[in-house]
C-alpha cells in the first residue's frame, strides 16, 4: 500500500492564522477596540473588518480543518476508503498523546498560578481591563475536585475556569474520536454523511461542529477533483473566497436573523469555501508556506492553550511598560496587543519543542507507528 505525504504546511498557517485570531479577539473583550470613536467602533465591530477578531469564525476553521486533516491520509490511500486498513487503537492513542496530555500539562501549571494570584488584586495599567478578564479567575473559585473536573477533557463542567478556552478542545477530541464512523458513512456516499449530520444535529442534540467537521472531510473526499477543476478556473476560485468571507464573517450581519446555531453553520460553511479556494490556489498556497507564517501554523495548539494565562498575568506589565513611553491611547492599545502576541508565541514555541514534540513522539510510541 502507498500513502502519500499528507502534511500540508500551509494548513498549519491557516489554523495558526485562526489562532491568532481568537487571541485577538479576547484582548479586545479585555481591553476593548483600539479607537474610542464610535464609527470606528461600528466599522471594526459590525462590519468585515472585524474577521482579524472574529474568533466564531477561527473556532469554525478549527473544526473544517480538523475534519479535512484527519480525513486527507485516509482518501490518499490506494485503498480509498477500506476501513478494514484503519488502524483505529493506534489514531486513538495519537489524538489523545496530541490533544489530551499537553493540556493536561498545561492544565496543570494553570492551577498552580490560578492558587498563587487568586486572591491578589489586578494590576492598574493605562488601558482600563474589563471584569471579564480581571475577574476571570478571582470571581471562580475553585476546590481541588473542580480542578480536577476540568482534567477530564471528554466532560467538560458546563463552567471552564483554568483554560476557559478548552471547551473546543472536548469537542474537538470527541469528534476526532468519531471519524471512523463519518469515514463509514463517505464510504457509503454523501446523501448518508449529510443524512447523519443533520439527524445529529437536529434530533439527537450533537454539537453543531459534527456538520463542520463534515464540511471537512467531504472536502478530503474529493479534493483531487475540486483542485484540478479550481486551478483551471480562476474566477470561479475568486467567486467561492468572496462568498466564503461573506459567509465566514456572518456574525456581523446576520446575527439579527439567526441564532447561535445558524450562525455557526453558516461560519462554517465559509470556512469551508475558504479552504477550498486555498486548494485550488498555488499562488496562495505559497504565500501561506513562507517560513515566518508555518511557525506559527507549528506552534498554534500552545498559542491557543497559553494566551489566555498571558493576558491575564503578562500583558498587565507589559501595559505598565508602556505607559511609560506612551501616552495615547492607540498607541498603547497596539503595543500591549503586539507585545502580548509576540511573548505567547514565544512561550508556545518553547512548549511546542518541549512538551508537544514529546506528547506527539510517546502517541506513536504507544500505538506502535515509526
Amino acid at each position: 500500500m502507498t500513502i502519500e505525504k499528507t502534511h500540508i504546511v500551509y494548513l498549519d498557517t491557516i489554523r495558526g492564522l485562526a489562532a491568532l485570531t481568537v487571541v485577538s479577539e479576547h484582548f479586545v473583550i479585555a481591553y476593548g477596540l483600539p479607537c474610542e470613536g464610535e464609527l470606528c467602533r461600528q466599522w471594526l465591530d459590525n462590519s468585515p473588518l472585524h474577521i482579524w477578531w472574529d474568533g466564531i469564525a477561527a473556532v469554525s476553521m478549527f473544526f473544517v480543518l480538523s475534519g479535512f486533516v484527519l480525513s486527507l491520509k485516509h482518501f490518499r490511500t490506494e485503498t480509498g476508503s477500506d476501513m478494514a486498513q484503519f488502524a483505529l487503537l493506534g489514531y486513538s492513542l495519537n489524538r489523545i498523546s496530541r490533544i489530551w496530555l499537553p493540556y493536561g500539562v498545561i492544565l496543570f501549571m494553570s492551577a498552580l498560578l490560578y492558587m498563587a494570584t487568586v486572591n491578589i488584586l489586578p494590576i492598574s495599567t493605562g488601558l482600563p481591563a474589563s471584569d471579564w478578564i480581571t475577574q476571570m479567575w478571582r470571581s471562580h473559585p475553585l476546590t481541588l475536585m473542580s480542578m480536577l473536573r476540568e482534567a477530564f477533557l471528554l466532560y467538560l463542567p458546563p463552567l471552564v475556569v483554568l483554560i476557559p478556552q478548552s471547551w473546543t478542545l472536548s469537542i474537538e477530541l470527541v469528534l476526532s474520536l468519531f471519524l471512523p464512523v463519518g469515514l463509514l458513512l463517505a464510504q457509503r456516499g454523501v446523501s448518508w454523511l449529510l443524512f447523519f449530520g443533520v439527524l445529529a444535529v437536529t434530533v439527537l442534540g450533537v454539537s453543531v461542529f459534527v456538520v463542520h467537521f463534515l464540511i471537512g472531510l467531504l472536502l478530503a473526499k474529493y479534493h483531487k477533483v475540486v483542485t484540478s477543476y479550481l486551478m483551471r478556473y480562476r474566477w470561479q476560485r475568486w467567486l467561492i473566497l468572496v462568498i466564503g468571507l461573506f459567509f465566514y464573517t456572518a456574525a456581523d450581519s446576520l446575527y439579527s436573523v439567526l441564532n447561535d446555531t445558524g450562525l455557526w453553520l453558516v461560519s462554517g460553511l465559509g470556512a469551508g469555501m475558504i479552504l477550498l479556494f486555498v486548494l485550488g490556489s498555488l499562488q496562495t498556497q505559497a504565500l501561506l508556506s513562507q517560513p515566518s507564517l508555518r511557525y506559527i501554523g507549528k506552534v498554534s495548539y500552545s498559542l491557543y492553550l497559553l494566551h489566555m494565562a498571558v493576558l491575564m498575568f503578562l500583558t498587565p506589565f507589559l501595559l505598565q511598560i508602556l505607559a511609560l513611553v506612551v501616552s495615547n491611547h492607540l498607541g498603547l492599545w497596539l503595543g500591549g496587543w503586539l507585545l502580548t502576541i509576540m511573548v505567547s508565541l514565544l512561550l508556545s514555541l518553547l512548549s511546542y519543542h518541549w512538551l508537544e514534540l514529546p506528547c506527539m513522539a510517546l502517541g506513536k510510541r504507544l500505538s506502535g507507528l515509526r
